[in-house]
Formats: structure tokens, sequence, C-alpha cells
């Protein structure tokens, strides 16, 4: 049963990247499109720096999740392994969506894009699915009784 569930985070998991890159999409195509003082707004500094840390956070958050998957493939149960990408996976994610919502100014709290409707699930997710402060404790555990 507790492999089940491991699987079950994973996968939940994997929603949430695609909801977060749907968002680092829209944030793209807008910084491409849109320009400010002549040139697109992806093309200044601080909009593409946030653009290639969503780009990194999101292939963070792949490989958490693919090593995770690996391991239950191993037949392993995989406790740490998913801890550490429940945790590395919900503070990525966040930080994806919140710096698109940053890249899209306005439209990024309003319902002209579905940034605004992802910010707000994944916020509510980050509630609902509990304190990842467990988490973190159960991986401190891991480690002092190595």
């Amino acid at each position: 049963m507790r492999g089940a569930a491991v699987a079950r985070a994973a996968h939940q998991f994997m929603c949430w990247l695609g909801a977060a890159h749907r968002a680092h999409d829209v944030a793209c195509a807008y910084a491409r499109e849109r320009h400010a003082f002549d040139k697109p707004r992806g093309e200044h500094e601080g909009v593409g720096f946030m653009l290639a840390t969503n780009e990194m956070d999101l292939h963070i958050t792949r490989l958490a999740i693919w090593h995770c998957a690996w391991v239950l493939d191993q037949g392993v149960l995989s406790k740490h392994e998913s801890n550490i990408a429940k945790v590395v996976s919900s503070e990525a994610l966040w930080r994806v969506v919140d710096r698109s919502v940053q890249v899209l100014g306005g439209q990024g709290v309003t319902h002209e894009t579905i940034v605004a409707r992802i910010f707000a699930d994944m916020r509510a997710f980050r509630i609902y699915d509990g304190p990842f402060e467990v988490h973190r404790w159960s991986i401190a555990k891991r480690i002092m009784r190595a």
C-alpha cells in the first residue's frame, strides 16, 4: 500500500509539473510578443533571467520525479526519494508559477490567461498536501540514521 501512495505522489507532482510548464510557456510567449523600451520584454535581463531560472527549476523537478520513479521501478519503496521529490518539486514549481505571474505583470493576476488559475490552484495544493516540514523531518531522520 505504501508503494502505491508513493506512486500516486509522483503522479500528482507530474501533473503539477505540467501546470507549471504551461504557466512558463504562457510567460515565454508574452515575453516574446510584448515590447518595452523598443525590444521584447524577454530580452531585458531581469525578465530573461526569470525565464532562465524557470527552465532550471523545471529541469530539477523533472529529474527529482524521474529519479523517484526509477527507484520505484527497482522495487524499492523509495520513501526517502519521494520525500525529496515532494519538497523539491513543490518549492521549485511554486517558484516557476510565481515568476510566470511576475513576467506577465497585471495579466498574471487576472483571468486573461490561465496563469492566475494555476497560481491559485498551486497555492491551495501546497496547503492541502500537508506541511513540507514533515517531509524535511523525515529526510533529516534518515540522514541521521545513516
